[in-house]
Formats: C-alpha cells, sequence, structure tokens
C-alpha cells in the first residue's frame, strides 16, 4: 500500500482540516503580538511567509533584502543529491512580504547596525526547534484556534490556500513553499474556498433561473425555442 506523506494531507483521517482558515490566520497575527518582540516577529514571518520553523530559524541579517521587501530562506527540504549521487549546492527562495514586516525586522534587530559593522550572520532567533513549535502552539492557543489544524503546518498550509485563493498561479505557490515537486503543491487546489464556492452556486443557480424564464421568441430568426428541424 501506498503511503502518504503529512505534508500532501490537508485533512486527517477523521476528515478534519489541517489548515488554518483566513480567520484563523488573522487571530493568530493578533495573538502574537502578546509576545515580546523578538518572538511576535518570529510569529509574524512565519505567518507571511509559509515557511517551515527551521527555516526560519536560520534567518540572519543577510537572508532580509530590505530594497525588494524581501525575504530570502534557503530551501531545507530541496533533494541533496541529483540523480547521479553527486552533492548540489543549496537552494534559496526569495519571498516577498509586506513593508511592514521588513521595518518591524529592522526595528526588533537593528539590522541598519548589524549591515554597518558587517554583523550579517548572527542568527535572529537562538531557540530550539522544539521551543518553535511550542511557541506558535502557545499562540494559537490564546488566540483560541484549537483543533488538528493548530500546528506550524497548519499555519503553512494556511498560507498556501490564501495565496491560490488569491489566484496565485501553481507554479508561483511551489516557489513560494519551497516545493520540489508541482503535485505536493497541487493538493492545495482541493480546498473550497470562497470563490470556487461561488462558481459551484451559480452553476446550481443558472439551470433553477431557465426553468422559471419563459421562451423567447427569436425575431431574427422567426422561430422559438424548439422549433428549429432536426439535422439528420
Amino acid at each position: 500500500m501506498t503511503s502518504v506523506l503529512p505534508e500532501m494531507r490537508l485533512f486527517d483521517s477523521d476528515g478534519q482540516r489541517l489548515y488554518l482558515t483566513e480567520s484563523e490566520r488573522e487571530k493568530f497575527l493578533k495573538a502574537s503580538e502578546e509576545e515580546d518582540r523578538e518572538r511576535m516577529m518570529f510569529c509574524q514571518v512565519m505567518h507571511y511567509t509559509g515557511c517551515r520553523p527551521t527555516e526560519a530559524l536560520e534567518l540572519t541579517p543577510k537572508h532580509i533584502s530590505i530594497d525588494e521587501k524581501a525575504i530570502i530562506f534557503r530551501s531545507i527540504k530541496k533533494r541533496k543529491y541529483d540523480s547521479q549521487g553527486r552533492k548540489k549546492e543549496p537552494q534559496y527562495r526569495k519571498i516577498p512580504v509586506p513593508e511592514t514586516l521588513i521595518k518591524g525586522l529592522k526595528l526588533c534587530f537593528n539590522l541598519n547596525k548589524k549591515r554597518k559593522t558587517g554583523q550579517l550572520s548572527s542568527l535572529f532567533w537562538t531557540m530550539s526547534r522544539t521551543t518553535a513549535w511550542r511557541l506558535i502552539k502557545k499562540v494559537m492557543k490564546r488566540a483560541g484556534i484549537e483543533g488538528p489544524q493548530a500546528t506550524p503546518k497548519g499555519l503553512r498550509h494556511g498560507f498556501a490556500i490564501a495565496m491560490i485563493e488569491g489566484e496565485a498561479p501553481v507554479t508561483l505557490v511551489r516557489d513560494l513553499l519551497g516545493h520540489t515537486d508541482i503535485k505536493t503543491t497541487e493538493i492545495y487546489l482541493q480546498v473550497v474556498g470562497p470563490q470556487k464556492r461561488q462558481l459551484v452556486m451559480n452553476a446550481w443557480r443558472r439551470p433553477a433561473e431557465n426553468s422559471r424564464r419563459p421562451a423567447q421568441f427569436n425575431q431574427a430568426a422567426a422561430e422559438w425555442p424548439g422549433d428549429r428541424p432536426k439535422q439528420w
């Protein structure tokens, strides 16, 4: 039997979603403001980039592109070796973020001073991966987010779905998440968002409206619907 990787699932075995909704993501962001500045910025980076906790913990001043308003991450799950067994160079991805996030990082970590003094390799956060995971869980609990979706991965899934519902091409979402295979990214297309729901409702509404609409006489063709002879 083929196993299903956790990364590939948006619902658990009981059909419960594993991703945060838009309202839950907003609540998480609000609840993060009660943390100290550094931990609040960690939560905001996770929220606005969809990165993995380990990727965020690797960030240093050199990974912040102030002019481009973007953050550069090393993609930790990219294959380290090619098909011939040769070691590959580390792969990075650049994610655009709101200007407010860049300003927050500049103030919190004094980026201007560190750039002038050459302190570009000092880590923003020295906490462990486990501590980072617990931080996200704590903020979610404070926000009232409960269930299997209340995890760092749920936040990452929520980011991806927000991008898809914002009409971002799936290839762009793949690049933002650092996926190797686009098939991994395509699972986000199965989520029923507001736009997909509206399209489905419109499809149901049309037959109902047509059944109530009286037949219209076609003046140009001088015939009623259904009057045309069959074509043999």
